[in-house]
């Protein structure tokens, strides 16, 4: 087995926000060199990369990312080394000192993304979205009972909607995002399922060949449309 070198980081209050939200689309995740934090869903439904401001310099397989955060709020600040084949973690000094050994998993029990962006093909529509309005969007379909959220374009204006595209009688909620923007009339269903974004304004690239893609500054999710 060939040895990794030994380094040591301190998660940052960023870094771990991220991992939080990851663990909302996949309970492992594989860390790789660099500064690009990747995740996919079991169903492959959702994928998403965030850039952190730590750089790991070795590769690192989390089975339960839960565990692994709940361990590390047993520090306060807490260093962690990544060796051959595990975490130490470490905290404090003399008496009083802790440690956990934490092990790596095997990245062939875990479901990995792959390492490079997706293409969006053919967008039929780019929006700015602020994350008021997806939030709202979110609520509506919870206090409505509805399963899912509709990018729909209607003579040219575009509205982001709380839906249930197999019941036309059911409760609706709609925000307009642009006037004039669509080209044509879509829609494109999105589960809200798998709307399990971090806080923050994104840039959406629609595709009726089954994609969506939001981007922030520093995380981005590329989604499934499930119908339109």
């Amino acid at each position: 087995m060939k040895l990794q070198k030994v380094f040591v980081m301190n998660f940052s209050n960023e870094t771990l926000s991220v991992l939080k939200n990851f663990s909302t689309i996949n309970p492992s995740i594989a860390f790789k060199p660099g500064q690009i934090v990747r995740t996919i869903s079991p169903q492959k439904t959702i994928m998403a990369a965030a850039t952190v401001p730590e750089a790991f310099d070795n590769s690192a397989a989390i089975y339960d990312v839960s565990s692994f955060l709940a361990t590390l709020q047993l520090f306060d600040g807490a260093d962690v080394k990544f060796g051959d084949d595990r975490f130490t973690i470490q905290g404090g000094s003399g008496k009083g000192q802790r440690t956990v050994k934490y092990t790596y998993a095997s990245e062939n029990l875990i479901i990995t993304p792959p390492d490079k962006d997706i293409s969006i093909p053919d967008p039929e529509v780019n929006l700015s979205i602020s994350w008021a309005d997806i939030d709202d969007v979110i609520k509506a379909t919870g206090i409505l009972q509805l399963p899912e959220v509709a990018f729909e374009s209607r003579d040219g204006d575009v509205y982001l909607s709380a839906v249930d595209s197999k019941n036309p009688s059911a409760n609706t909620f709609d925000i307009l995002l642009a006037e004039g923007l669509g080209k044509e009339d879509f829609k494109m269903i999105i589960k809200v399922d798998n709307l399990k974004l971090m806080a923050a304004d994104y840039e959406v690239a629609l595709s009726s060949k089954g994609m969506a893609h939001f981007k922030s500054n520093k995380v981005q999710y590329w989604i499934a449309i499930e119908s339109r």
